[in-house]
């Protein structure tokens, strides 16, 4: 069977239980939505295929447990992602604060190239919505183009190897600064 798309991005959704993200995954994969709350046990995923600058890109986006209990399952799937997204709830600001324990289990857990981004969820009341579903949307498309500019530039780096041009060697490792991308949806 032939091959419907260039590339497959492994995504994870993590956040605190009850932030929003399996309500996030289904809006983004099958346009639905469900007002029953039904907690996630351990992982899930959802597939949508999505079209970046002229590439057919697979997104298998990876739905965790929040609660601690899970931690030891959850983590796991760390390893191999290509892009993290961190969820917290506009209206609960533990799940905001919550955010740095995330990020340190990312640093511990997940490759150093990682793409990040945190998103804000719940901001469907049309009164207090200050970004429109469109914007929102962008941020799995954004995700999605830093990940295939990344694999284009690796794919550069690596052709650059053999050019017989000196390299220079230092002992001190430059730590690299990585800003995270911020979305409310």
């Amino acid at each position: 069977m032939a091959k419907t798309y260039d590339y497959l991005f492994k995504l994870l959704l993590i956040g605190d239980s009850g932030v929003g993200k399996t309500c996030l995954l289904f809006r983004f994969s099958e346009d639905s939505f469900n007002t029953t709350f039904i907690s996630t046990i351990g992982i899930d995923f959802k597939i949508r295929t999505i079209e970046l600058d002229g590439k057919r890109v697979k997104l298998q986006i990876w739905d965790t447990a929040g609660q601690e209990r899970f931690r030891t399952i959850t983590t796991a799937y760390y390893r191999g992602a290509m892009g993290i997204m961190l969820v917290y709830d506009i209206c609960n600001e533990k799940s905001f604060e919550n955010i740095k324990n995330w990020i340190r289990n990312i640093e511990e857990h997940a490759s150093s190239d990682v793409e990040k981004m945190i998103l804000g969820n719940k901001c469907d009341m049309t009164d207090r919505r200050q970004v429109s579903k469109d914007r929102g949307e962008k941020a799995f498309y954004t995700m999605g183009r830093d990940i295939l500019h990344n694999l284009s530039s690796k794919t550069t780096d690596n052709n650059a190897g053999g050019t017989g041009k000196p390299v220079k060697i230092t002992e001190k490792k430059s730590k690299r600064i990585k800003f995270f991308k911020c979305s409310l949806l």
